[in-house]
């Protein structure tokens, strides 16, 4: 059997967080099966692995309850639960949610909530979607006016927070709110993130959405959250069910999409011919949204807990131990992809894997397509001469890939 390699490699360096794509190529010639002694997390970064791995529940499970220690976490290590808070997690009853389950539980939750995001469901969204777009899209040419303005705060940010409230039946004047509990939570995976502001964020908004849930069982109406709530053949999802989904759809949503916006155009402005070519033929933005999504994708990583010992490439991953599939370096893996290091609209390929693979496939795919297919589309159109303006402000964090800044000239 293979020795298993011990060399340093570090998520959380701020190097390999503002491009973490040379690290991965390393890893994929070098140590495909990797064990970071600093996180006690094993790496898996060659296409093949990632994708036997995300579609193997049963050797790689979903369920993090199966893991027996809550008191670190691999995507910020220097946020450490308290000794009683770890305790405190470990004796509550388990909580899954579609991210965090195996069947026969993410089976159930998943023919549950599948029908909220039924194909004509989501295709009937376009139009209100399109006049969102249209009227950030005019605050962003208005902040532009004579000076910089910023596509993350005017276009990328508001524009999936807006979609997901109007779709949860919330009021947009509790966007802000959205935006801060959406950020604070998302502070978990941060590098140097702030556990009291994630705590705090995460007991505002179970608090929160508990109460529409409840307020929407007395008075359902015509909105996501009352949909779910009406019972089908097999039963109703439970509040606490209920109310973990609506965080999930939140956050997930929210961050994610924000981050495919802002990253395509930031890929495009980086290659102005392509940004061109876009305004000039916005058929091609569904082409730029799928290479966004393979070329720099929102999520760079899932996480999952082995049940058995997994030999891979001579070396052998313990039973119980955290495994790192790493989306971003599957998706520019030479052994799968032809140039896989550069950016092309002409690649007419969409077999890539940055919302998973398998039965954990994001159900909410449809939506961040679309979503980033027509920010790309009327941006492009509105602004032909759009240019950076200065240098992008990187989230820092090693699974969350995008931009908390995107300052640009409108350019006439």
């Amino acid at each position: 059997m293979a020795e298993t390699r011990t060399i340093a490699f570090d998520l959380n360096d701020p190097a390999v967080i503002a491009n973490p794509y040379p690290h991965y190529a390393w890893l994929r010639d070098e140590a495909p099966v990797h064990h970071s002694t600093t996180l006690d997390v094993w790496l898996l970064s060659r296409h093949d692995d990632v994708a036997m791995a995300l579609r193997d529940s049963t050797r790689f499970s979903s369920d993090l309850y199966a893991a027996e220690d809550f008191s670190n976490n691999p995507f910020n290590p220097g946020m450490s639960l308290p000794r009683w808070l770890t305790r405190a997690v470990q004796h509550l009853p388990p909580v899954r949610t579609l991210l965090t389950s195996d069947p026969p539980q993410h089976t159930r939750l998943r023919k549950k909530v599948s029908r909220a995001f039924a194909p004509r469901r989501i295709a009937a969204l376009e139009p209100r979607i399109r006049d969102i777009t249209e009227r950030l899209v005019d605050d962003l040419l208005a902040h532009g006016k004579g000076g910089a303005t910023d596509v993350t705060r005017d276009l990328a940010q508001p524009l999936p927070t807006l979609v997901i409230a109007e779709l949860m039946g919330i009021p947009s004047q509790r966007r802000a709110d959205f935006q801060r509990w959406s950020d604070g939570l998302v502070n978990g995976l941060l590098t140097g993130g702030d556990l009291r502001r994630m705590m705090v964020s995460a007991i505002r908004i179970l608090a929160y959405f508990t109460r529409v849930v409840r307020q929407r069982r007395r008075r359902p109406g015509d909105d996501l959250i009352s949909l779910l709530i009406t019972p089908d053949a097999d039963g109703t999802l439970s509040t606490v069910e209920l109310v973990n989904f609506c965080i999930l759809l939140l956050i997930g949503g929210h961050e994610t999409t924000t981050n495919l916006i802002s990253n395509a155009v930031a890929a495009l402005l980086d290659r102005p011919q392509l940004w061109q070519r876009l305004s000039q033929d916005p058929e091609l933005a569904p082409a730029a949204v799928e290479e966004t999504l393979r070329y720099d994708g929102p999520a760079q990583s899932l996480l999952r807990i082995t049940t058995t010992e997994v030999t891979l490439h001579g070396v052998t991953i313990p039973a119980g131990a955290r495994v790192l599939p790493l989306l971003g370096a599957a998706n520019r893996d030479p052994r799968h992809w032809d140039d896989p290091e550069n950016f092309r609209l002409d690649r007419n390929r969409h077999d890539h894997i940055a919302f998973g693979i398998g039965m954990h496939y994001c159900i909410a795919n449809a939506l961040a397509r679309m979503e980033g297919r027509i920010a790309l589309e009327i941006l492009a159109r509105r602004a032909p001469h759009l240019t950076s303006a200065g240098e992008p402000v990187r989230i820092p964090s090693p699974v969350l890939r995008g931009l908390r800044s995107l300052p640009v000239h409108i350019g006439t």
